[in-house]
């Protein structure tokens, strides 16, 4: 038949509303309830009713900002009444038990079940172990036991004085290795402090003088530097080769049925289970040290990254802003920003005009790239590459049929000789197709130099300014084929 699991015993020894109250909204008061009544009961473990509900409104008194429920008086106004449905959610629970003897003697009993409770939840809050002082002389005794000359010799120990070595050894062993868990705990709230550490100097200090001093170090310098887990390691070996002895199994077996009665199959069975878990304790300090070693190479890690952060990346300038904004909203906490006119300034800033960006306007804007420019004359290849005439000419045709300032300063030159003249469209036709790109070259420009270097200056005017919308109405004068929408010439 199998040994019944870890629930089925747990269910066996508590009921199953044992472990309600930790999971109401309200479970600070069902803690700091249970905390005071076992305190105040004492090692007797009873206290008058009376007193219990007393300390229970303390409680409830305590902690105003707690939303009860229903069935825990939230719709009583009377705080004692209150306290009572608060009482009777402890009873069933079975973390207290109501006893009455007679009419007007009633008592609150504590129950057995919530003491260990307690005490399990003072080792999760507990963040100063003050038993890791102990872990080294915990360690170095259970090696100066089991460094005995024939310590775990069955020809020369008892079956009694066996037994009792290693069912000593095992326990000094667990507790060590509570203590070693509870260096990862200490490790763990150091790591969570770090994070939100608020300045480069916080995280420093966390670091450099609160880290590197605290109680988790004691272990790391027990395990370390003073050659404990060598001197672990060699018991290990020893211990193993010890549980495959049949002679000491048989001998251990032979303690243990003696000790606790049990019939010899038991006995050989919980044997075996002992030295293994003898083994076992003594090559898990190891392996949780190791944990420790990268559960602190990983908060170094963390401090160096939140220090570089805080220096590098954010820097004090987003801070100070944000102080800044800080004290602003809590000084104007309540009031419109209408109202805010009248009131002075903080500091006039040193520049003529400012504007301040909000909303999607302060987001950063999208650069936009600029497209490569086409470099390829217009026109298909004909797949063969075309030769230096061949793009000579090209090129020359292009940079004839360009609408230049050059052009239209000859045909300005060429058409008004002097310093101030004019001249309509209709005064003259262009003869050919350059003359006509000299003339629309001329409504393009408004100055330019000649070939001897003289800058020349002309405006175009014309009734199209005035008749846009209506286009039917501009005069047109015929040049080289085209007709175009008269203007007149003015030089300046």
């Amino acid at each position: 038949m199998s040994a019944p699991n870890l629930s089925e015993k747990l269910l066996a020894s508590v009921s199953r509303d044992f472990f309600r109250p930790l999971t109401r909204p309200s479970a600070a008061i069902y803690v700091d309830c249970a905390e005071r009544l076992a305190d105040v009961a004492g090692e007797a473990g009873r206290i008058p009713q009376s007193e219990s509900i007393a300390l229970i409104r303390e409680i409830l008194a305590a902690h105003p900002d707690i939303v009860l429920a229903d069935d825990e008086g939230a719709t009583l106004r009377d705080a004692r009444q209150r306290a009572g449905q608060i009482f009777n959610r402890l009873c069933d629970a079975k973390w207290l038990e109501d006893q009455q003897l007679g009419l007007h003697e009633r008592w609150t009993l504590v129950s057995p079940g919530l003491r260990p409770l307690l005490r399990l939840l003072r080792e999760l809050a507990e963040d100063e172990i003050a038993e890791l002082k102990t872990f080294a002389d915990t360690v170095r005794g259970v090696c100066e036991t089991l460094e005995r000359p024939g310590i775990l010799d069955a020809r020369i120990q008892e079956p009694d004085a066996l037994r009792a070595t290693v069912t000593d050894v095992n326990s000094r062993l667990e507790s060590a290795i509570i203590q070693l868990h509870g260096v990862e705990k200490l490790i763990s709230l150091f790591d969570r402090r770090q994070r939100l550490s608020e300045s480069p100097a916080e995280t420093l200090r966390l670091l450099y003088a609160e880290f590197g001093a605290g109680q988790h170090m004691v272990c790391y310098d027990a395990l370390r530097r003073n050659g404990l887990l060598p001197r672990l390691q060699v018991l290990r070996s020893q211990v193993a080769d010890r549980r495959d002895d049949p002679l000491v199994k048989a001998r251990l077996a032979q303690g243990l049925a003696d000790h606790y009665h049990w019939d010899e199959t038991e006995a050989y069975h919980r044997a075996e289970k002992t030295l293994r878990e003898l083994e076992h304790r003594l090559a898990a300090i190891r392996h949780v040290a190791d944990a420790i070693d990268a559960r602190m190479a990983s908060f170094n890690q963390l401090s160096q990254q939140r220090y570089r952060y805080q220096t590098e990346l954010r820097g004090r300038r987003p801070e100070i802003v944000k102080a800044y904004c800080d004290a602003i909203n809590a000084a104007h906490e309540g009031s419109r920003l209408g109202a805010m006119r009248e009131t002075s300034p903080d500091f006039a800033p040193l520049i003529p005009e400012v504007r301040f960006f909000f909303g999607t306007e302060s987001l950063a804007r999208t650069r936009r790239t600029k497209a490569p420019a086409d470099l390829t004359f217009v026109g298909e290849s004909d797949g063969h590459d075309e030769s230096a005439a061949d793009t000579l000419a090209s090129l020359r045709e292009r940079q004839r049929l360009a609408l230049t300032p050059q052009r239209a300063a000859r045909l300005v030159a060429r058409l008004l000789p002097g310093k101030t003249s004019s001249l309509s469209t209709s005064d003259f036709n262009s003869a050919d197709l350059d003359e006509m790109l000299d003339l629309l070259a001329v409504a393009a420009y408004e100055h330019a130099f000649t070939a001897d270097g003289k800058r020349v200056k002309w405006r175009v005017t014309g009734p199209g300014k005035d008749a846009g919308l209506t286009p039917e109405q501009i005069p047109t004068d015929p040049h080289a084929a085209w007709n175009i929408d008269r203007f007149t010439i003015q030089k300046i």
